[in-house]
């Protein structure tokens, strides 16, 4: 089968993880990945992974599907004898929509955001054509989230298939993370002169129940014995100067914060070595977490929220470091309990959490379960 991969963005590193990671399955399981692209040097990185540069725009540019572009991707369609168009985003959606109006093609719908899954589900369910996965690179959607959506809408004309990460976890090994790039990130935090255990989190300024429960739970960490007090590495996301502002007037004026505000951690890898416990305290909960996924493939102990997608993630032994959203009381209790464990015992959790997530949700698996969602659509009809 021959598959048309349609990119709108080469600013979309989401969207290029993808689609390389596709091309390489696809091409080793005998399909023939193309794409249709911007003008870019990117697109030697798909080269690299098995996919075929159908065309590329005449601009650098984001791709705008006009009638023009539509009538290229026709062309390619037709010359290269496609079936299905594999698409990204709802812009690529639309352009594809538009080329089966004059060609038989199947689409693959693969949304790469999770925010706007249910919304836009809702609004194709009437006029979806082909299949759709949902699927994304940095997030996808839990076994729970993935069968309320096939309850909703699996009468109404669309295949729902479930496919984990394409991630290979083998990278967070920290036998393979070099003492240089530990000793620069450790400086960077201070940690040289004043070593401490490190809590790495992600920072969801947006929400204020999430700047509530940071200050609470890093006020209480606080008074702690020194041997044990941590220090709460944040890396700031997308936080505008007025979120940073507000947090900042609440937290850290007149304290001895355990706190540190981060605003780009480059070797996140490292970072996952030098910290022993990965905190999220992500307020929604309908997507796998990517980054506690990177936390127990390096060994990390996850404390987070008790909701049915963390209790898929992280391994039966360790259900107890999950609490109640809102439970700050309970969040104290597990940090003291891992603080307070000697480094023996600490290993061996981090062994127990890598090897769980290696065998759950590895290469191997998303692999199988792609090429089945494409051989699935290979004997459905074009409608």
């Amino acid at each position: 089968m021959n598959i048309l991969q349609l990119l709108t963005s080469l600013s979309d590193e989401t969207s290029i993880r993808a689609i390389a990671a596709y091309s390489k399955i696809l091409k080793e399981n005998n399909y023939n990945p193309y794409v249709f692209a911007p003008l870019g040097r990117e697109l030697s990185y798909f080269k690299r992974w098995g996919a075929e540069i159908a065309r590329q725009s005449a601009s650098s540019r984001d791709i705008i599907y006009s009638k023009a572009t539509i009538k290229e991707i026709c062309e390619v369609v037709t010359s290269k004898s496609i079936i299905t168009i594999h698409v990204y985003d709802l812009a690529g959606y639309r352009a594809a929509i538009q080329v089966r109006k004059n060609c038989p093609i199947k689409i693959i719908l693969s949304l790469l955001k999770n925010t706007s899954e249910r919304s836009v589900i809702g609004r194709l369910n009437n006029t979806i054509f082909g299949e759709f996965i949902p699927h994304v690179t940095t997030t996808v959607p839990s076994k729970a989230a993935y069968k309320d959506l096939l309850t909703k809408y699996s009468r109404k004309n669309i295949d729902l298939f479930h496919v984990p990460v394409p991630v290979d976890f083998t990278i967070y090994d920290e036998k393979k993370i070099s003492q240089e790039r530990t000793i620069s990130l450790a400086t960077q935090w201070g940690m040289l002169e004043r070593p401490r255990h490190i809590i790495f989190t992600k920072a969801y300024f947006y929400s204020k129940n999430w700047q509530n429960q940071i200050i609470k739970l890093s006020i209480n960490l606080e008074s702690l014995p020194e041997n044990t007090k941590p220090y709460i590495v944040v890396l700031k996301d997308r936080a505008n100067k007025k979120q940073l502002k507000e947090f900042e007037e609440k937290y850290f004026k007149n304290r001895n914060s355990v706190l540190c505000l981060m605003d780009e951690i480059i070797d996140i890898e490292a970072a996952l070595k030098l910290s022993s416990i990965y905190l999220d305290l992500n307020p929604k909960a309908d997507f796998y977490s990517l980054n506690i996924l990177n936390a127990l493939a390096m060994g990390n102990a996850v404390v987070s929220w008790q909701n049915e997608v963390n209790k898929e993630l992280v391994p039966s032994e360790f259900q107890d470091y999950l609490s109640g959203n809102g439970d700050i009381k309970k969040l104290v209790a597990v940090f003291t309990k891992l603080l307070e464990m000697d480094a023996h015992k600490r290993d061996f959790t981090g062994r127990i959490s890598r090897n769980y997530v290696l065998n759950n949700f590895n290469t191997k698996n998303m692999e199988e379960l792609l090429i089945d969602a494409y051989r699935t659509l290979s004997f459905s009809k074009a409608s």
